[in-house]
């Protein structure tokens, strides 16, 4: 791998042809006193919000308007942080990603718990999403370093598109969410499924794009000869006469 080489940046989503334009325009629009690293404080209390949001829930509906709130401006601070630093050619690719990352994760988990705690889904389904969730930053983070390709989207779906259903699911849950069915004293309601189906989608992908980037890895390295059992350097050569 070579370190100095920047890693390529994927990113095919359905939101990608507006957002990206609109993100230089906004960026070149900040006054100079706003940095890159304030976007991305900015982002780390906007995923505050939003699960605080999701925990008011428990006392009015109405407080689904602050959990989407904080979606939004955490899709501002966390979508124009790196554009900024590119904007003004003040990129630190390895700051920026390991600080960007790590918020990120950060961020996921505090979301999720408090959907979790919310009057939604059940605490438990919720961690299974974000776990879920944190599988796929692994598969993205690790293909990075192997591939030199940091790749934000799959099949078309990337982190906007992710903010974007998850206000649209958790608004239309929040006032309607019927119970599918009881088994005793446990009720599953209709978000539980939802989380459910998506918690397991995401794992899903995780292990089949494993295995095929696997097979990948592994058939480029058998035609390049790598891995291959080789004589060791100083291996002792008797010729025949000499036995």
């Amino acid at each position: 791998m070579e370190p100095e080489k920047k890693a390529e940046r994927v990113l095919r989503t359905f939101t990608a042809p507006w957002e990206k334009p609109l993100l230089i325009r906004m960026a070149k629009a900040l006054p100079a006193w706003v940095t890159s690293d304030h976007l991305t404080v900015l982002a780390v209390i906007a995923s505050f919000i939003t699960g605080l949001g999701f925990y008011l829930l428990r006392f009015s509906q109405w407080w689904i308007l602050l959990s989407n709130a904080g979606f939004v401006i955490h899709w501002w601070g966390d979508s124009l942080d790196g554009t900024l630093a590119r904007v003004r050619h003040k990129e630190r690719e390895k700051f920026g990603f390991f600080v960007d990352h790590i918020c990120d994760a950060w961020a996921v988990v505090v979301i999720c718990t408090g959907l979790g705690l919310s009057p939604i889904v059940r605490l438990d389904l919720a961690l299974f999403v974000a776990i879920a969730y944190l599988l796929m930053n692994i598969f993205a983070h690790v293909l990075t370093y192997v591939q030199r390709v940091f790749k934000l989207s799959y099949g078309r779906f990337g982190p906007t598109e992710v903010r974007i259903i998850m206000m649209a699911v958790t608004t239309l849950l929040t006032f309607w969410n019927p119970v599918i069915f009881r088994v005793l004293s446990f009720a599953f309601t209709l978000g539980d499924f939802i989380l459910l189906a998506l918690a397991a989608v995401l794992v899903a992908i995780f292990i089949l794009s494993s295995v095929l980037k696997a097979i990948e890895l592994d058939r480029l390295d058998r035609a390049a000869g790598l891995g291959e059992a080789r004589p060791p350097d100083n291996a002792s050569r008797t010729s025949p006469s000499s036995r």
